[in-house]
């Protein structure tokens, strides 16, 4: 049999300390959550990419612009059903530190790929009347609900632009306001007619990237070199990734930054562990003539080692319940629109929630199981000699 009451009566007795340490538990473990949901949230945009969708770039850079006259080549081989493209566009609007996706594209070709019109999951999410007026207006832009709400953009408003690739001063009518529909979709882009960007820009007759939409079946890696090989004896030649490896591509370009986050998640746990174990040694050291009366009353020394453990585990899994609770609270049920609009999927998985409440409860329990194997060495006459 177990004394249950002592272990109450320790929490109760030592409840300011209990509480700062569970807080630093807390602490510890929404931060583990958070850096583990921002992981999580780069590999959902990988798995959310088409399954039927190859990205054709220049074989040279990324910043190498291909020719739009290729566009037809590209159409006219077996198993392509759309082709459309986006073009980097760079510019300011008002300060330089306002930053957001701006691209030039077909708004027709664009709503067949990724559109109402797709046959896959609508991504890019507008009305039809907002596509068909999209397409009408040469100066035309949509918009992502994110940036929408961020600038205060409206339906109807004017956005100005100061080029940077694309020298001059650049007026946009805003047509629509889209929502993401896929988390490989950001809610912070601005899309633009690539036709009002080739007219002003002098006919430059260049795009950064094609989205090349193929149909059921088709095999993906054929099709890939075969773009590829048609391309490799010109002066622009290609490289053709799926959708899913040039997304993954863009997610190296962060170089290490998830093993670093896991590497600042490890430095907080660690943090929180020492905190858990110095204040359940601080509690073995002031109940050591306890241990010795339970003892000398024949109570075994796995009952004394039961309420350590069991100290350490509630302590720390009331630590770890909180701070599950309010990363869920913060990114799930309010969310963050700052995150968001780059990572629409910036929501915290279940099995991180399940991940953070784990380690939180093995290190309540290898923090109380330290104290507990010093107090089950201690001898009883050991125990009752320091009062």
């Amino acid at each position: 049999m177990t004394p249950w009451r002592l272990l109450l009566a320790h929490l109760r007795r030592a409840w300011f300390r209990v509480a700062l340490t569970a807080g630093g538990v807390a602490l510890a473990v929404f931060l583990l959550a958070s850096l583990r949901t921002f992981v999580t949230s780069l590999d959902e945009t990988v798995k959310a990419s088409g399954s039927n969708r190859v990205i054709v770039s220049s074989a040279v850079s990324l910043f190498v612009f291909l020719p739009s006259r290729i566009e037809p080549e590209l159409r006219s081989l077996p198993g392509v059903r759309e082709v459309t493209h986006w073009t980097w566009f760079g510019g300011v609007y008002v300060d330089p530190k306002n930053m957001f996706g701006r691209f030039a594209t077909d708004p027709n070709t664009l709503r067949n790929v990724y559109g109402d019109r797709s046959p896959n999951d609508e991504e890019i999410v507008l009305t039809a009347d907002e596509w068909d007026a999209f397409a009408a207006d040469r100066a035309g832009c949509v918009v992502g609900d994110g940036i929408a709400e961020q600038y205060g953009f409206r339906v109807g408003d004017q956005i100005e632009l100061t080029g940077t690739l694309f020298e001059g001063d650049w007026t946009f009518n805003v047509r629509g306001i889209y929502h993401s529909g896929s988390a490989q979709v950001d809610n912070a882009t601005m899309f633009f007619q690539w036709e009002y960007l080739d007219e002003k820009s002098g006919r430059r007759g260049e795009v950064s990237t094609y989205t090349v939409d193929l149909e059921p079946g088709a095999d993906l890696a054929a099709i890939s070199r075969a773009i590829d090989a048609r391309f490799e004896s010109s002066d622009h030649r290609t490289r053709t990734l799926t959708e899913a490896a040039f997304n993954q591509m863009f997610v190296s370009m962060w170089g290490n930054v998830p093993v670093l986050l896991s590497m600042i998640g490890g430095a907080v746990l660690f943090a929180a562990f020492m905190i858990a174990l110095n204040t359940m040694l601080l509690h073995g050291q002031e109940r050591r003539l306890e241990i010795g009366v339970l003892e000398a009353l024949g109570f075994p020394s796995r009952v004394v080692a039961t309420l350590f453990v069991a100290e350490g585990v509630i302590v720390c899994g009331l630590g770890g319940l909180v701070g599950v609770a309010g990363a869920h609270l913060l990114f799930n049920t309010f969310g963050v629109p700052a995150l968001e609009r780059f990572f629409p999927a910036f929501r915290i998985l279940p099995e991180t929630e399940l991940l953070a409440l784990l380690v939180a409860l093995a290190v309540g329990a290898v923090s109380g199981a330290i104290p507990a194997w010093v107090a089950v060495r201690t001898t009883v006459v050991d125990a009752l000699a320091k009062r």
